[in-house]
C-alpha cells in the first residue's frame, strides 16, 4: 500500500495526493469535506431532514436528554437524531514518557435500544489515515443499525482526528498540491510531537477507551485503513477483540513498491467484458487503454473540465494524469463507467472532454480542504512517515534521501522496468501528484533519537486468531483484492471474500460521498453479511448474492451532438421518429451521466459535461437530483429531476428537453440493480408520443 488514496463513499473514494487514503481518500479539494462527512457540507435543512428521514432505520433512538455513565465516564448527549453520547479520555501524548503531556481522545456512543443488558460492543474505525471516524457516523451507525437492537457502537476519533485534538497544519491543509515546503513546515509545527501519531499509539488510546467504558471485548468493523488498523489494534490487544471485519483490507506486511495500481488492468478488462456495450465492441479494453497511455506521452491533452463539485478547473490529461485516475478509479464507479469511452472519443474524433474530466474529478480530490475535523492532512502525512515503509533513511538528511530514493528507482529499472506497465517507472515515482506517497516524507523531520521505531508493529510481532472476515472490491485500485489475500494470510483462519464488481469499501455506503438510507452497499448484499458474521461470532451464512452484483454498465459513446447518439428502440405506439428516439436516447445518457456523477460529487453539486448543473437533495429513501439545463452534448440541455430509491434501486426521472428546433418531455424508469438494466422512455418529442427503450445509461 501506499498512504492515502480512496475517496467514496467516498466514499466515495479522490484520493489525495499521496497514499492510500479513500474514495474519499487523498485531500478533498478546497471547500469540500470528505467521506460520508462530505454529507455535512449539504445544507443544514437537507442535513436535518435527512436524519429525521432515516432514523428509524437505525432503530428507536433512546431518549437521551440527561447525561451517562458508562465505566469511569461520564458522557453528554449528543448526534440526538441517532440517541448518541459524546465523551473524552485524556491519554497519555507519549505512553513511555507520560510527563510529557497528555491528549484528548473524543469519541461518539450509540447505546443499544432494545431492553435488557447489552449483547456486547461494536467498535468501528474509519480509514484516510486523516479521516475522523465520527466524521462517517451516517454510514456506520446506519450499516450497523439492525444490531443496535441489543449492541451498542462505539467510535473513537483516532488522536490527530476529528474530535481527539485533530492536527491542523494550515498551508498543507488548505493547498490542492501540498509542495516539499508544506510538508516540512508542518513537521516543524509538530516538532517531536510528529512522532506521536503513529497507528500504535492510536492503537493504545482506543483500547483505553474501550476500557474506560467498561468493556472487555469487542467487535470490530474497519474499512481502508481502519483494516491496517485493526490489524495493529489485534496485534496489541490480542484478548480485546471478538470478531474483526477488515474491509477494503491492506496487510501491515506491506507491498514495499505499492504496486496495486496495477491492477486497474485486470479491472478495466473485467469491466468491458461484462458490460454489453463495451463488450460489443470486441479488441481488448486494455490494448485502447496502452494505445490511449502513449498518444497522451507523444501529446498531452489541456483544457477546461468540471471536477466532482462541478466546479472548473483547468487541466491536463498525461501520463501522470492518467497514473492518478487509474489509482483511484476503485474510489467510485465513475471512472470505470467513462474511462474506456472518454480515450475513444479523444481517439476517434479529438474531443478531449470526457477525458480531461476524469482528471478534474480525480485532481478534486486533492487539498485537506477547510474542515480538519473532517480529514487531517497534517495526521495523515505523520502517520505515514512513521508507519509506512520509505524506500530512504528516516535519519538521513532530505538531500541524502532523495539521492537514496533515486538509487531505488534506478535499481528497480534495472530489475523489473516493466513493474507499473504500461505505465513506467517515472510515471509512478515522479507523478506530479505523488500518488502513491513515495515523495511524502523526503522533507519530513528525522525522528528523533527516543522515538519508536518505525513501522506498525515491533519486528516478528504476529497477529492472533480471531474469526475475521477480509472483504476485498473486484475492482478495486486502492486496495486491490490481492492486498486482501496477503491481508487474511497474516491472520490464521481468516475468511477472505472478493465481492463481484466491488470497488473500495464494499459493505458501506459504496456510491460515492452521500450514505444511502441503509448505510450499506446499495446491492444489500454485503452489508447483511457483514452483520451476520459480527453476530454469529465468525460465520458469513449465505454469500451467494454476491455473484449477482450488477456489472458497471459503461457509456456506449461519448458525442458532442444529440444526432451522433444511438438512437432509443421504438416500443408499441411510438410515433416520434428517428430524431425523437435520438433525443429521448441523448436525455437518457445525460440522466444516466447526472446519476454517475453523484458518486464523485463531494458536497451536493456538480456539473454536465458540457455544461449545466444538478444538485443533490436527500429523500426518505435515497436521493433526489435536480437538473438544471444540464448538457451530456453540446446541443441538448436537459431540466428536471431523478428520483433515486437506493432501498429498492428504482430509478424515475421526469425531464424536459430543448435543442435548436426541438423540445420535449420524457418519463425514464430502470432499476439500477439489475444486470444489463433496460430503460423505458415515455413522453412527447416534437409534439410526437414517444414510447421507447433502450439499456440503462
Amino acid at each position: 500500500m501506499s498512504a492515502i488514496m480512496a475517496w467514496h463513499r467516498g466514499g466515495v473514494d479522490g484520493p489525495r495526493r499521496r497514499g492510500r487514503n479513500k474514495a474519499r481518500a487523498g485531500h478533498v479539494g478546497a471547500g469540500a469535506t470528505l467521506g460520508m462527512a462530505g454529507i455535512t457540507m449539504l445544507k443544514a435543512a437537507v442535513l436535518s431532514a435527512l436524519l429525521g428521514a432515516l432514523a428509524a432505520s437505525c432503530g428507536p433512538a433512546r431518549a437521551a436528554e440527561a447525561g451517562l455513565t458508562l465505566g469511569r465516564l461520564a458522557l453528554t448527549p449528543c448526534i440526538a437524531g441517532y440517541g448518541g453520547f459524546c465523551g473524552t479520555l485524556p491519554v497519555p501524548l507519549d505512553r513511555r514518557d507520560p510527563g510529557r503531556g497528555t491528549i484528548e481522545v473524543g469519541f461518539e456512543f450509540y447505546p443499544h435500544t432494545g431492553p435488557g443488558a447489552s449483547a456486547g460492543l461494536i467498535l468501528a474505525q474509519e480509514g484516510g489515515p486523516g479521516y475522523s471516524t465520527t466524521g462517517s457516523r451516517d454510514g456506520y451507525v446506519r450499516m450497523l443499525g439492525p444490531l443496535r437492537a441489543d449492541r451498542d457502537i462505539l467510535l473513537v476519533d483516532k488522536r490527530g482526528t476529528g474530535r481527539s485534538a485533530a492536527v491542523d497544519c494550515p498551508t498543507l491543509q488548505l493547498d490542492a498540491e501540498a509542495s516539499q515546503a508544506d510538508i516540512a513546515a508542518c513537521g516543524r509545527q509538530l516538532g517531536a510531537d510528529a512522532w506521536h501519531y503513529r497507528t500504535a499509539d492510536a492503537a493504545d488510546d482506543v483500547a483505553e477507551v474501550v476500557a474506560a467504558l467498561g468493556y472487555t471485548r469487542a467487535a470490530f468493523y474497519g474499512d481502508s485503513y481502519g483494516t491496517w488498523f485493526g490489524q495493529v489494534l489485534a496485534a496489541l490487544h490480542p484478548d480485546l477483540l471478538s470478531v474483526m471485519v477488515l474491509d477494503s483490507a491492506y496487510p501491515v506486511a506491506d507491498d514495499p513498491v505499492d504496486t496495486e495500481v496495477t491492477h486497474g488492468q485486470a479491472a478495466m478488462e473485467i469491466v468491458c467484458r461484462r458490460s454489453p456495450s463495451c463488450a460489443a465492441l470486441g479488441g481488448s479494453a486494455d490494448a485502447r487503454f496502452a494505445a490511449l497511455l502513449a498518444r497522451l506521452r507523444a501529446e498531452p491533452a489541456t483544457g477546461p473540465a468540471p471536477d466532482g463539485n462541478g466546479v472548473p478547473r483547468t487541466v491536463t490529461a498525461d501520463p501522470g494524469a492518467l497514473f492518478l485516475v487509474v489509482a483511484t478509479a476503485g474510489n467510485a464507479p465513475t471512472t470505470w463507467r467513462d474511462l474506456d469511452a472518454a480515450g475513444r472519443a479523444l481517439a476517434d474524433s479529438g474531443d478531449a472532454a470526457p477525458l480531461l474530466r476524469l482528471v478534474a474529478e480525480a485532481r478534486g480530490g486533492f487539498g485537506g480542504g477547510p474542515n480538519v475535523q473532517a480529514f487531517s492532512a497534517g495526521l495523515a502525512d505523520a502517520v505515514q512517515c512513521a508507519d509506512y515503509p520509505a524506500k530512504f533513511g528516516r535519519a538521513a538528511a532530505p538531500p541524502e534521501r532523495e539521492a537514496q530514493l533515486d538509487a531505488y528507482v534506478a535499481g528497480l529499472e534495472r530489475r523489473d522496468p516493466g513493474t507499473f506497465a504500461p505505465f513506467t517507472l517515472a510515471d509512478a515515482f515522479r507523478n506530479p501528484y505523488d500518488v502513491q506517497g513515495y515523495r511524502t516524507c523526503l522533507a519530513w523531520p528525522a525522528p528523533p533519537a527516543d522515538a519508536a521505531p518505525p513501522g506498525p508493529l515491533p519486528p516478528g510481532t504476529s497477529l492472533p486468531r480471531i474469526p475475521t472476515l477480509v472483504l476485498a472490491g473486484e475492482l478495486d485500485t486502492v486496495t486491490s483484492p490481492a492486498e486482501a489475500r496477503a491481508t487474511a494470510a497474516l491472520i490464521p483462519g481468516a475468511v477472505a471474500i472478493e465481492v463481484r464488481n466491488g470497488l473500495h469499501e464494499t459493505a458501506i455506503a459504496d456510491e460515492g460521498q452521500f450514505p444511502s438510507p441503509t448505510g450499506e452497499d446499495l446491492a444489500g448484499c454485503v452489508g447483511p453479511i457483514v452483520r451476520r458474521f459480527i453476530a454469529s461470532a465468525g460465520q458469513t451464512g449465505d454469500t451467494s448474492c454476491i455473484a449477482r452484483i450488477r456489472p458497471i454498465r459503461t457509456v456506449p459513446a461519448f458525442a458532442r451532438s444529440w444526432t451522433a447518439v444511438a438512437p432509443a428502440s421504438p416500443a408499441a405506439g411510438d410515433a416520434s421518429g428517428r430524431d425523437g428516439l435520438r433525443l429521448a436516447s441523448a436525455a437518457a445518457e445525460t440522466v444516466g451521466d447526472a446519476v454517475a456523477e453523484f458518486a464523485v460529487s463531494q458536497i451536493g453539486t456538480g456539473a454536465g459535461l458540457r455544461g449545466g448543473t444538478f444538485s443533490i437533495v436527500a429523500t426518505a429513501t435515497g436521493y433526489q437530483l435536480v437538473l438544471a439545463g444540464l448538457r451530456w452534448t453540446e446541443d441538448l440541455a436537459v431540466d428536471g429531476t431523478v428520483d433515486w430509491n437506493q432501498a429498492t434501486g428504482a430509478v424515475s426521472a421526469e425531464v424536459t428537453l430543448d435543442a435548436p428546433g426541438h423540445s420535449g418531455t420524457v418519463h425514464l424508469a430502470w432499476n439500477d440493480r439489475d444486470a444489463d438494466a433496460l430503460a423505458t422512455l415515455d413522453g412527447t418529442v416534437d409534439g410526437h408520443v414517444l414510447a421507447a427503450t433502450r439499456l440503462a445509461p
